[in-house]
């Protein structure tokens, strides 16, 4: 089930797609997740904490909130095979959580070298998010600065 977006980026501020206005950042609900909850031993990744993840997600749609998703590097990426690890693990989240419409999109981790690959990973097939970062040097017209 693909999700049609709620959200775009214009200038790098997100708008509301419905309405065209510029929706007030401060309003997302920032939901931090930690890489090490959700990829536990090799490949093999938490599906129950994914699944509270989708229950909550659930309960804000239902109440018309909107989140972002902070992916938080706990473990080390040092490595290209550690950086793949890490972008398959919020893949495989976004695969999880495909069906919920509160999820306005994914803050881009500052550890990460390539946001790009992260960004171009998870849009084959969640095209619906958009992307926030703090980081002035992005100017891919996916990513919202705040």
């Amino acid at each position: 089930m693909r999700l049609e977006p709620l959200f775009c980026v214009k200038e790098h501020k997100l708008h509301k797609i419905a309405d065209g206005m510029i929706f007030d950042t401060a309003k997302l609900e920032r939901i931090e997740l930690p890489w090490s909850q959700i990829q536990l031993a090799g490949d093999t990744y938490n599906e129950e904490f994914l699944a509270e993840l989708r229950t909550m997600l659930k309960t804000f749609e239902a109440a018309g909130k909107f989140a972002v998703l902070v992916p938080i590097a706990d473990m080390p990426l040092e490595s290209a095979e550690q950086t793949e690890s890490f972008i398959a693990a919020f893949n495989h989240t976004a695969r999880r959580i495909k069906d919920c419409a509160a999820v306005a999109g994914f803050e881009i981790p500052p550890e990460l070298n390539d946001a790009q690959d992260f960004m171009d990973t998870l849009a084959v097939k969640h095209a619906q998010y958009v992307y926030f970062s703090k980081q002035q040097d992005l100017s891919d017209e996916r990513v919202v600065l705040y």
